[in-house]
């Protein structure tokens, strides 16, 4: 990737003080384009639903299973954030492509969207809305063209010391416990362990067995809320994305 075009998308949208707020996000022109040219940043996107479905649908098939978690344990140990994010967008756009009644009331057909905003948490924090169809196509579009190369042992043993992690949960435990007791296994940042855990979430691998549990005063859960220590992880998700590796 570009540094240039990155630093630029970064200073528009962060600074030592954190978000820089709407209508105080200033780029200079040439640096846009700039940016634009190597694929870094976008102009506006106005869609339909129909076009995002028919996207995704053709993303769904063109990409390998394998290069999506290839990707993914390669992130654990070279730190692509962005690598990492493609797992829980293959799983979400599956489940999106599944139920075509499934709400985006977040996307305002017919109305220009900023994709710099979306590859910018795409690029800082591996994304944070999953959960979007949107950010689902722009995240696999971009993916698309990465080359992507085989995992290695010390990557494989992460995943699997993660799991057994999940695994060693006591029934009651909340995802704010687990992200606390995954630093053991995976001494990353707490904002770096909330996204692994919401990304595992996604695809399908954490998944509460109930929904109907309180949810803590304040929170940035999506995918994870209801996820409890007694649920652990799902053993066949596990062995469908990475049991070729010989994580279980």
């Amino acid at each position: 990737m570009d540094q240039k075009a990155k630093n630029i998308l970064f200073k528009t949208f962060w600074s030592s003080q954190g978000w820089t707020e709407n209508g105080l996000q200033k780029i200079d022109p040439a640096d846009f384009e700039y940016a634009k040219s190597a694929g870094v940043m976008f102009d506006p996107l106005t869609t339909s639903k129909a076009a995002l479905f028919s996207q995704l649908n053709e993303l769904i098939n063109v990409i390998p299973p394998k290069k999506i978690t290839d990707a993914f344990l390669n992130s654990l140990t070279n730190k692509k954030l962005e690598w990492r994010s493609a797992l829980a967008s293959y799983a979400n756009a599956k489940r999106v492509l599944a139920d075509p009644d499934s709400s985006q009331d977040h996307i305002r057909w017919g109305d220009p969207v900023d994709l710099n905003v979306l590859n910018f948490e795409r690029l800082k924090w591996g994304g944070v809305r999953h959960f979007s169809g949107l950010y689902n196509w722009l995240d696999l579009s971009l993916f698309n063209k990465e080359e992507i190369p085989g995992p290695d042992g010390q990557m494989t043993g992460l995943l699997q010391a993660i799991l057994d992690t999940i695994a060693r949960s006591q029934p009651g435990d909340t995802p704010g416990k687990l992200r606390d007791d995954l630093k053991n296994a995976f001494n990353v940042s707490k904002n770096e362990r909330d996204t692994l855990m919401e990304t595992l979430g996604a695809a399908g691998i954490i998944r509460p067995l109930r929904t109907d549990r309180k949810e803590p005063g304040k929170h940035d859960w999506h995918f994870v809320l209801h996820w409890r220590g007694e649920d652990g992880y799902d053993h066949e998700v596990v062995a469908e994305y990475f049991g070729q590796y010989g994580i279980r």
